[in-house]
């Protein structure tokens, strides 16, 4: 795998000794961290760098200080490379609140915005899509900038592996994928999971370059890296590097080590990365023993004085627990009902009547007219998108800001989070939104967790909209309402308009918003016709319309189903009931206070929604409801929902497991009763 020391002609005096004080800086910090750990002072889980210290230094050397790197759960080698303080490392290892995450992200989620570290990765393979968005994004701006993704040779046989290097390829992206090929996936031997040997071949599959490196001789990674990132930065597309090299410890610190076999360790230590490099510039005449020492001798002092601080820092306040999970919003949000128009005032605007498509098309085309970051990114949209929402919008912005997406979930929201976070605001469309569960890891471990995980260091701008609901027997994969599923999630933001008007309003402040935001169309609706503001119209999220006014029981609802709650509201007005509709529109964040100021009037509430009944968002209102207005309620709480069934195809089916207004009617009569 390893043979002897590659000819260090091509790099420079001054880049050779630089490669070698970060080696060694790497090597002395991981070691102090093992030993930290193993005597029970660090927290979590610790996976060190030890044994791969040449791929970090040797990569990171051809970096400009702004260029992205996405690293993984083994991670703190990349970080001290790319120029991460071993302080502010190591404070972060001790759950410190001076660390680097602010003690909330700690080993295997350390990062550093502001030297283009997107974030280590405990999800194998998570960086993939990710640092291909932060390239995508450079060359949407022309910043000259590369992105690296460090990954594992398990991450290799990743779905998401082959959907970025697919992508990166079509459009000729800079990424440098860096395989850090350590022999081993966790506990298994690559050679029983992995069909080729040598896994630079699979970037002939995407028409990129690729390479294998050994991986433990830095002046040969050094090398590889150069001509990868120059490749990259000049246009030229992608480069798979497959770096050979082996892990010295297990799989984290404290790991027995029952799959590999002593021999083979002690085999892989022998070729050390850090002590070939020092035979090679002593036999050069660039590095004397008192030289060699005194560096050694440096990165132990810094490590030590890390320690120090880290060991004397303050933890996090348990009051801050709650920090971060959202962008701070400078101005307070509007209340109910005091929607801005076009004249910025509140006052009614200019309206035209439109379709709920058409009136998403129009926000999209105003937010992409005015802010040159706003992109758009998903399957066939071109050509319009399956219910019109994108129609017309690549003839005005062309196919660099409307981009067609490969059927690949992950990676369209994959890309999108890296583009958020690197400076641009996508907006991702995920069809049906039964697909976006193809995207489950990047829109819960990587959409909505990044702003928090790295200390705030970081939001994510970007919506992501998906058409739910029930449409003529579209049957079990393309009838769900998933928003209970989101809303469960801290660090996602849902909305479901009702209406053209909303539609607008809400997807353009969405888009607007620092935080991802889950936009829910119901394909139902996406037809029906009603008065727009033709201006910059938006409705601030947060914030409840009390869509019909009434006296005598409230109905709570969104999306379609408020529709059919001020259906059955106006039959119950036949019979002389008085009912208020709340149409939420914005599910997080929750307007509960226009809603418990409802309930507390009329002392009667209905919960209704087309989602499932059994663990839905109404579940939890209804909680709400009583806990603050126990004893006051004249009945309990009636919710509406779906049978706990898959949405069925045959209509007589359909119509038994799916509510419709009569369904609230009778909620409503129950609650009178």
């Amino acid at each position: 795998m390893t043979g002897p020391p590659s000819d260090t002609g091509a790099v420079e005096r001054s880049e050779a000794l630089a490669l070698h004080r970060t080696m060694v800086m790497i090597r002395v910090f991981e070691s102090r961290v093992e030993e930290l750990f193993s005597a029970g002072k660090l927290p979590g889980f610790v996976h060190t760098y030890l044994g791969q210290e040449a791929i970090a230094a040797g990569v990171c050397s051809h970096l400009r200080p702004d260029d992205y790197i996405t690293s993984t759960h083994r991670g703190h080698g990349h970080a001290l490379a790319k120029g991460m303080a071993p302080a502010a490392l190591m404070a972060e290892l001790y759950g410190r609140a001076d660390g680097a995450c602010r003690g909330r992200g700690g080993s295997m989620h350390v990062a550093d915005f502001s030297l283009g570290m997107l974030g280590a990765n405990g999800i194998v393979g998570g960086g993939f899509g990710i640092a291909t968005g932060a390239a995508l994004s450079a060359r949407y701006r022309e910043s000259g900038q590369v992105a690296v993704c460090f990954f594992g040779d398990g991450g290799i046989n990743k779905g998401t592996f082959h959907e970025a290097l697919n992508f990166a390829s079509v459009h000729r992206l800079g990424v440098v994928f860096a395989c850090e090929n350590n022999q081993y996936a966790q506990f298994t031997a690559r050679q029983r999971t992995t069909a080729v040997d040598d896994l630079a071949v699979r970037a002939g599959a995407y028409a990129m370059a690729g390479e294998t490196v050994d991986g433990n001789d830095v002046g040969a990674v050094a090398a590889a890296a150069a001509r990868a990132v120059d490749r990259a930065r000049a246009g030229s597309g992608p480069t798979l590097l497959n770096m050979e090299t082996y892990r010295f410890g297990g799989h984290y610190v404290g790991d027995a080590e029952v799959y590999r076999d002593a021999s083979e360790v002690d085999e892989h230590r022998a070729r050390d990365p850090i002590r070939r490099w020092e035979a090679v510039l002593a036999e050069r005449g660039w590095l004397e023993e008192g030289e060699r020492a005194a560096v050694w001798e440096h990165a132990a002092g810094v490590v030590d004085e890390a320690e120090q601080r880290a060991e004397a820092a303050d933890l996090p306040e348990p009051d801050s627990a709650l920090e971060d999970v959202f962008t701070p919003v400078r101005s307070p949000p509007v209340r109910a009902g005091a929607e801005v128009g076009s004249d910025g005032r509140g006052e009614a605007p200019e309206t035209r009547r439109m379709t709920f498509g058409q009136a998403t098309v129009d926000a999209m085309a105003r937010a992409m007219r005015s802010d040159a970051s706003v992109f758009t990114l998903g399957e066939d949209i071109s050509w319009g998108g399956n219910f019109g929402q994108f129609r017309g919008l690549v003839d005005e912005f062309g196919p660099s800001r409307v981009v067609d997406m490969p059927i690949s979930e992950a990676i369209i929201v994959a890309v999108a989070v890296g583009a958020a976070t690197a400076g641009l605001r996508p907006v991702a469309s995920m069809s049906f939104v039964e697909f976006t569960l193809g995207a489950m890891d990047e829109i819960v471990n990587q959409a909505a967790k990044f702003r928090y995980m790295f200390g705030g260091q970081v939001s994510v701008p970007m919506v992501l909209r998906a058409s739910d609901g029930v449409l003529r027997s579209s049957a079990g994969q393309h009838s769900s309402s998933l928003e209970g599923l989101f809303t469960h999630l801290p660090g996602l933001k849902v909305v479901a308009p009702s209406n053209p008007a909303d539609a607008k309003g809400l997807l353009r402040t969405a888009i607007d918003d620092p935080d991802p935001v889950i936009y829910l169309e119901h394909k139902k609706i996406t037809a029906q016709r009603g008065p727009v503001p033709t201006g910059d119209h938006r409705v601030p999220l947060g914030s409840a319309a009390v869509a019909r006014p009434g006296a005598d029981v409230t109905v709570v609802s969104y999306s379609a189903m408020a529709l059919n709650a001020l259906a059955a509201a106006e039959e119950l007005a036949s019979e002389g009931v008085d009912v208020e509709v709340i149409d939420l529109r914005s599910l997080v964040p929750l307007d509960f206070e226009t809603v418990l100021e409802s309930v507390s009037r009329t002392r009667r509430a209905v919960v209704a929604h087309e989602a499932w009944r059994f663990g839905g968002l109404g579940a939890e209102l209804a909680a709400q409801l009583h806990a603050e207005l126990f004893g006051e309620l004249e009945a309990p709480v009636a919710r509406v929902g779906a049978a706990s069934a898959p949405i069925p195809f045959s209509p007589p089916l359909e119509a038994a497991v799916v509510p419709g207004p009569a369904e609230v009617a009778a909620a409503v009569h129950s609650v009178l009763a």
